[in-house]
């Protein structure tokens, strides 16, 4: 498995000249339904994760008076998130009526202006969370340092700059196309 890993395209790796004569290995079509389902996760996983501490807020904690102003942000939020995902995975206007929808209104489209209106909506209420519980988090928390600052800023640097130069060095890696021999 390991060999069909790293002399796979697929995962980051490229064939070594000893497995060259071998076709390469395609998961999508071998496993289109295992394919489909790494998509979705890849996506569903880190949307669950960064919405825990919201669902944790909407779910469990009541919030009184001006707070459920700003409850009523991260509700349309979740729902235009999960318009979002509805159109990415249902696929529905070219379904309904095929060749109609090929360069305006496709799924893809909408649902990248649902996203993008999930996220000013997201924008929106940490604002307005943030300023109706100014004096509750200037009493409750520290202020960030300098040093923490700079070392949050350089961890971001660090990790950014290291994924930029390791997937640019792959691509001076390709090995070249071997021309074929005429046979005589």
């Amino acid at each position: 498995m390991l060999s069909q890993v790293t002399g796979n395209p697929w995962f980051g790796g490229w064939p070594s000249p000893a497995t060259a004569s071998f076709p390469p290995v395609f998961l999508e079509i071998q496993k289109p339904g295992l394919c489909k389902m790494l998509r979705v996760l890849a996506f569903a996983y880190p949307y669950t994760w960064d919405s825990l501490p919201i669902f944790y807020r909407l779910f469990l904690l009541s919030g009184d008076g001006a707070q459920n102003e700003a409850a009523l942000y991260h509700q349309k939020h979740t729902a235009m998130t999960l318009l979002a995902s509805f159109f990415y995975s249902a696929h529905l206007p070219e379904r309904l009526a095929p060749g109609r929808f090929d360069y305006i209104g496709h799924s893809h489209q909408l649902f990248h202006v649902c996203v993008i209106l999930a996220t000013h909506l997201q924008m929106e209420a940490i604002v307005l969370d943030k300023t109706l519980r100014r004096e509750w988090l200037l009493a409750n928390s520290r202020p960030l340092s300098f040093p923490q600052i700079a070392g949050a800023v350089l961890l971001c640097l660090i990790f950014s700059l290291s994924n930029i130069i390791y997937f640019s060095a792959a691509l001076y890696r390709i090995p070249e196309p071997e021309l074929h021999k005429k046979e005589t």
